[in-house]
């Protein structure tokens, strides 16, 4: 469940949008599921829609009152607006649920009063999905008391997360937020964004960007290595540079390229995810490697070409490799220190597998990729994850697929649908491990990537015998590519890659 608190000034105002017909025309039922009296009391009358639809005012003037009351004394933004959304996955509650969750999130929120201090009033408001698909409610709160006491709020953003985290427990609900539990925090679409994507029918700039810069750094061997397939899939990528030495890149921007002679939108990396920012991807690799502006510049990806057999020769034997890989997993000690690096290289092998199969940014695979980078992102703070050999061979399988490309027909699609499969069965053992490691969070934003993957498991299945052919030697050999920067030797799959990997 997650909560995004807002403030305002305007009561009436709110009201006419929760019972308006929303910015996606998504307000298809608005009513009122609990609130500081009786919901049949406060609930408002509709009219003809000629006369102006529902009658908001006695609503308005009721959660006003306090305010009123408080006079010059009043806060000036009054009104605490909270939405409380749960994730597309955890689908729909019924109104009575959602009249108790509410009812138990205001009073946690010390909304209600208590002994000492009258409470404030406060409605909760359904109305619907979202455009996206979400269920959710707006609880409206006058930050006044029933006596005419203003209400000062302090640090309620952080208290709502709290709320939210003990009621996803009492109320049996999925934890979907590792940012919650101190891992780095994934930014938000805006509304623009939202609004360009539906109208556009595609998925948002920011979400392609982001999994197109995660899949690039899959099996990236150098920092200049990353530049350079990022490139390669098409991406405008522009250094930030320090102000005291214009030679060191202290950041980055990634845009798509626009059609036409439309300008592009750039986004800084940390604004796609709080692991893409620069000095987080640069834990991975040794500081002395790290490029100039001129490498950043001058960094260029080599297309390869394979001829249709060699394409599916290295989509069979990355499906074995993953089918070897996620039997690992299945016998692993969930308290490994290994773990970190095996869940890093997971998100950013989906998000390959994601960019090879739905270049469109829509479909399962990318919504997986999305969740399960959300179920590694790591600590806030956290230093290099402990070298794995099973990320070194999820490494080398992202290395192949990047050569191998995507699908050029229906046969070449059915070999391509092994590896989804086996991709999916990683993302259900990697699920499981996040489960018995008792990362609540982490473990539910696993959980959302393998229900995404589930119907594709269930279908695949059934082809995947006959596309399917184990090869002998370990996982796929990447070919090597013409990179500006430091070479590194070939790993031996049997031995740890570098700490710093």
């Amino acid at each position: 469940m997650i909560p995004k608190v807002t403030y305002g000034s305007r009561v009436r105002g709110l009201l006419e949008y929760l019972w308006g017909p929303g910015k996606a025309e998504e307000h298809v039922n608005p009513h009122l599921v609990a609130g500081y009296d009786d919901v049949a009391l406060l609930a408002p009358e509709y009219r003809d829609r000629e006369v102006g639809g529902w009658s908001l005012e006695e609503l308005a003037a009721r959660l006003d009152a306090p305010q009123i009351a408080a006079g010059e004394r009043g806060v000036q933004q009054y009104v605490w607006q909270c939405s409380l959304s749960l994730p597309a996955q955890e689908g729909e509650l019924d109104d009575a649920t959602w009249s108790r969750i509410a009812g138990r999130f205001v009073a946690e929120m010390g909304f209600t009063g208590d002994a000492e201090r009258a409470g404030c009033r406060w409605i909760a408001v359904r109305h619907g999905l979202s455009a996206k698909g979400n269920d959710h409610v707006h609880l409206v709160v006058t930050l006044a008391t029933e006596d005419g006491a203003p209400v000062w709020l302090r640090q309620d953003k952080r208290r709502s997360q709290q709320v939210a985290d003990l009621l996803e427990d009492e109320f049996g609900l999925g934890k979907w937020t590792p940012g919650r539990a101190g891992a780095t925090k994934r930014p938000e679409l805006n509304r623009p964004e939202v609004d360009r994507a539906r109208r556009s029918g595609q998925a948002p700039d920011r979400e392609l960007l982001r999994r197109q810069v995660r899949a690039a750094l899959a099996g990236a061997r150098s920092e200049a290595e990353w530049v350079a397939r990022m490139k390669g899939a098409g991406l405008l990528v522009a250094p930030r540079t320090s102000a005291k030495d214009p030679n060191q890149v202290v950041g980055y921007a990634v845009a798509l390229r626009p059609s036409g002679a439309g300008t592009p939108t750039w986004y800084a990396g940390r604004s796609l995810d709080g692991d893409l920012s620069l000095p987080q991807v640069r834990k991975r690799w040794p500081e002395a490697e790290r490029p100039s502006t001129g490498q950043w510049k001058a960094a260029d990806s080599t297309e390869s070409s394979l001829r249709s057999e060699d394409r599916m020769a290295v989509w069979r034997s990355s499906a074995a490799a993953l089918e070897a890989t996620s039997g690992r997993l299945a016998g692993a000690a969930p308290d490994s220190p290994q773990w970190p690096a095996v869940a890093r290289a997971s998100a950013e092998l989906l998000a390959r597998v994601a960019a090879a199969t739905e270049p469109s940014g829509r479909g399962p695979v990318s919504r997986a990729a999305d969740a399960l980078a959300r179920a590694a992102a790591p600590p806030r703070r956290a230093p290099a994850p402990t070298a794995s050999s099973v990320a070194g061979e999820l490494g080398r399988v992202a290395d192949a697929l990047l050569v191998a490309g995507h699908a050029r027909d229906g046969g070449e699609a059915a070999v391509l649908l092994a590896v989804v499969v086996q991709a999916a069965r990683l993302v259900v053992a990697l699920a499981e491990l996040r489960a018995a490691q008792q990362q609540a969070h982490a473990a539910g934003a696993a959980a959302a990537a393998a229900a995404h993957l589930m119907p594709l498991l269930q279908s695949g299945a059934q082809v995947v015998d006959q596309v399917h052919v184990p090869t002998q030697g370990g996982p796929p050999q990447r070919p090597v590519h013409s990179v500006p920067g430091p070479a590194r030797p070939r790993v031996d799959p049997n031995v740890d890659r570098d700490p710093q990997r």
